[in-house]
């Protein structure tokens, strides 16, 4: 045998070994995740970059889903949650008589899907409002993680916090307030998820991709009474919504009409 030892070679105890390296596929993954846009208000905020992987390596490749798709139904078994990279998602329950109830837009950032029994079937159903592209974490591959890393569950139970804040906001809305007032109060929930304040200025705009039924749906309206309140207000010339954007003229007015100077929003605040 040429005298060569076909035992292996013992390395010195002293030279550590060099790590494996990862395979195309893990690092385009650690890649996306480290590039996310939305990574900081999402489930993933709880995870540090050097433990990226934990997060990457459970997650499904991006979906990509237009308007009007259905993300998930009432009734159907709950195995994924999903962080929204981009567009807007309606959370939908229908009732007896064939009408639906808007619980809760998801916007960019938001993480839904969760349910407290991942055996129960969904409670809701999850509808694109515009085109979507979600991130998908499978239950079954999240919950090992949950379970042992608290930084991620006290991140989730701070998310699940925010939800049903925002949840005791929406049915106060609707049980207390006006027509205007409660499309003024959505309105000013929308700006303040999107930008983090509340409108301080004449003639600021946000995103607003949504029709009047749905508008309709989440403050317990006809798309008809919703459509003479947003005439109203664009006539006394507070806002304009047009092609899904709101132009909020007078910041102010808006305000005193939503309520909110009495009953200030849920806090949408990430802890640090």
């Amino acid at each position: 045998m040429n005298g060569i030892s076909s035992a292996p070679l013992l390395r010195d105890a002293a030279t550590p070994e060099r790590p494996a390296a990862p395979s195309r596929e893990v690092a385009a993954r650690r890649e996306s995740c480290l590039a996310c846009a939305v990574r900081g208000r999402t489930i993933c905020a709880a995870v540090p970059e050097v433990a990226i992987d934990r997060i990457a390596l459970v997650k499904l490749p991006p979906r990509r889903l237009p308007a009007g798709a259905v993300v998930y139904a009432e009734q159907e078994d709950c195995t994924e949650c999903f962080t929204v990279l981009e567009g807007w998602v309606a959370l939908i329950a229908t009732l007896e008589d064939g009408g639906r109830v808007v619980l809760d837009f998801a916007l960019p950032g938001d993480y839904f899907g969760f349910q407290a029994n991942p055996d129960a079937p969904r409670a809701q159903s999850a509808v694109a409002v515009t085109a979507i592209r979600l991130c998908p974490l499978p239950r079954r591959r999240m919950q090992p993680l949950v379970e042992t890393d608290a930084g991620v569950a006290k991140h989730l139970s701070h998310l699940i916090a925010m939800h049903e804040a925002r949840a005791h906001d929406h049915l106060i809305n609707n049980a207390s307030r006006d027509a205007h007032g409660r499309i003024a109060h959505l309105l000013i929930e929308l700006y303040f998820r999107q930008r983090h304040r509340l409108p301080a200025v004449p003639n600021e705009t946000i995103d607003l991709p949504l029709t009047l039924a749905l508008i309709g749906e989440a403050v317990g309206l006809t798309p008809v009474h919703v459509s003479r309140s947003l005439r109203r207000l664009r006539e006394e010339r507070v806002l304009r919504l047009h092609r899904g954007r709101l132009l909020i003229i007078d910041p102010d007015a808006l305000i005193r009409t939503s309520g909110v100077d009495d009953r200030p929003l849920a806090d949408a605040t990430i802890p640090c």
